[in-house]
């Protein structure tokens, strides 16, 4: 996300060392669970910290200290050069006001939900997590990409916005998890699948009507 938005400002896409290793570190990760197998994320690594543990810790500290410092950085060299492609501070920001929301939303959800989601359905609110973050930044790429001037507000924020405040508010109730899997299903069985005429875990054609 930062790079896209940096790229949204300067014109330059620059992708930091740690993008790459990231890569590795995900890579090392599936080799050591095929080798080892699960059990090693579930045995603690040191001083009764998990690999899980390790990991989240540099994450967050490779993104704030690292990558966003060097973003920032970029374009204030871009400002000083006078090579920005946006000449005013809101159109500069503007990628990052869907993207806020979005982890808004999410967090909240995550803290108020009754029916403490996160716990229960990891896999299911991470995978949603995950879809729903690259539709908004995939709308960011296309935009810095084409030098389109972003939309303020991501149209999938609204609907968000309103299954969050059932979700937190008791009007789900046991739906709360009923309501990831709806949406897994319409976004891959009812858009993915149709738009590519594919079968869902298949690449064969779907048989037209």
């Amino acid at each position: 996300m930062c790079s896209h938005w940096e790229k949204y400002n300067t014109g330059v896409l620059f992708l930091p060392w740690g993008y790459d290793l990231s890569q590795v570190v995900l890579i090392a990760a599936y080799l050591l669970t095929g080798l080892v197998g699960v059990e090693v994320w579930q045995k603690p690594l040191l001083f009764g910290y998990y690999i899980t543990d390790v990991l989240v810790i540099l994450l967050i500290g490779f993104s704030l200290l690292l990558s966003f410092p060097q973003t920032l950085y970029n374009i204030h060299r871009a400002h000083l050069k006078k090579t920005l492609k946006n000449g005013s501070l809101y159109e500069g920001l503007l990628p990052l006001v869907s993207p806020l929301l979005l982890f808004v939303l999410l967090t909240v959800w995550v803290v108020l939900s009754p029916g403490n989601i996160l716990a229960k359905q990891p896999r299911l609110f991470l995978w949603m997590v995950g879809v729903t973050f690259s539709n908004v930044i995939c709308k960011v790429i296309v935009c810095q990409m084409s030098s389109t001037r972003p939309e303020l507000l991501h149209w999938f924020l609204f609907p968000l916005a309103l299954v969050v405040y059932a979700a937190i508010s008791g009007l789900l109730g046991w739906a709360e998890e009923a309501a990831h899997v709806h949406y897994g299903i319409c976004v891959v069985r009812g858009q993915l699948s149709e738009h590519f005429n594919i079968y869902i875990f298949s690449l064969k054609k779907r048989v037209q009507e």
